[in-house]
């Protein structure tokens, strides 16, 4: 919120901007679990261990920036009630409350809600076909619910701001990778569109996830549901080795997979003002000074060594 994480290989930074324009700076050493542990690590694995972790950082750097940032005051009851039961943790529980909401309100919309419409639909599902079928109406079913919903959230002003913030993280990576100097005037000639962006990742999770599903069959709402949620892993793993060949291949075919995703970037990504260049700037310089200061102590170390 009203801020920009940045992530490198071993250091993750927050940069947040308080409400009198202060800018707060938040970094810690942070090693992906991939690379701590091998197993971890292997292709096709990685992919669903980033895919989870991803969430759990993300909720923590989401809880912190809440910290430095004032809020209106609510008049909703609940607000209150959460409030004068915890006290100092209100914020905390109201967030962890607003995650478990997100990812059931998550499996409702984009699983169950696609496969009781595909359900009702009049074909036999009964053969290899028609469940074939079934499964591709199913996702086309999804990738429409999916862009509405992006669609209907890019117009709340709150999340307006934060696809702001996502264009600034681009703008700024993009700045970075052509060796120029991280300047606001640098930056903002950059495009926001960034084909290693994690929206490009869900686009092709949800293709991927229509290919796999297909092959499963059709069976009762309950077993359709299991199945889905059991895949994740295995198709996040597949969606995962996709997208990091896309980002670095020039076939026309990966290329086609992943445009998709480039183009819902257009909604998800807004562009930014000058003071979010700002934000997202510090962020990044604060990952590259650690990492560059990390880098000589351990150059030191050797040489004494």
């Amino acid at each position: 919120m009203e801020g920009v994480m940045m992530r490198g290989k071993q250091t993750m930074a927050s940069t947040v901007r308080k409400s009198n324009g202060e800018l707060i700076t938040t970094t810690k050493t942070y090693i992906p679990l991939s690379k701590r542990y091998k197993i971890l690590g292997l292709p096709f694995i990685r992919g669903a261990v980033s895919m989870i972790e991803s969430m759990v950082v993300g909720v923590g750097a989401l809880m912190e920036s809440a910290e430095h940032i004032e809020f209106e005051e609510s008049e909703s009851k609940f607000d209150k009630w959460i409030e004068k039961k915890f006290g100092d943790k209100s914020m905390t529980i109201i967030l962890y409350t607003s995650v478990v909401f997100a990812l059931a309100m998550g499996i409702g919309l984009f699983m169950l809600l696609p496969n009781l419409i595909a359900d009702f639909l009049p074909f036999s599902k009964e053969t290899a076909s028609g469940a074939f079928l079934a499964n591709i109406v199913e996702g086309a079913i999804r990738i429409l619910i999916f862009l509405i919903y992006v669609w209907i959230v890019s117009k709340n002003k709150e999340i307006k701001r934060v696809f702001q913030y996502h264009g600034a993280e681009h703008k700024t990576i993009y700045t970075y990778e052509s060796m120029e100097e991280l300047t606001v005037e640098n930056v903002r000639k950059h495009t926001r569109f960034h084909p290693r962006c994690g929206t490009t990742f869900i686009f092709v999770v949800v293709i991927i996830s229509i290919l796999v599903f297909a092959l499963t069959g059709w069976h009762s709402k309950l077993v359709n549901v299991a199945i889905r949620l059991a895949l994740l892993p295995v198709i996040a793993g597949v969606s995962y080795e996709l997208f990091k060949l896309a980002a670095r291949s020039e076939s026309k075919l990966v290329k086609l997979i992943s445009y998709p995703g480039i183009l819902l970037q257009r909604i998800t990504t807004q562009e930014p003002d000058d003071s979010m260049l700002e934000v997202a700037i510090a962020s990044l310089k604060a990952v590259l000074d650690s990492e560059e200061g990390e880098s000589t102590e351990n150059d030191n170390l050797q040489a004494a060594q």
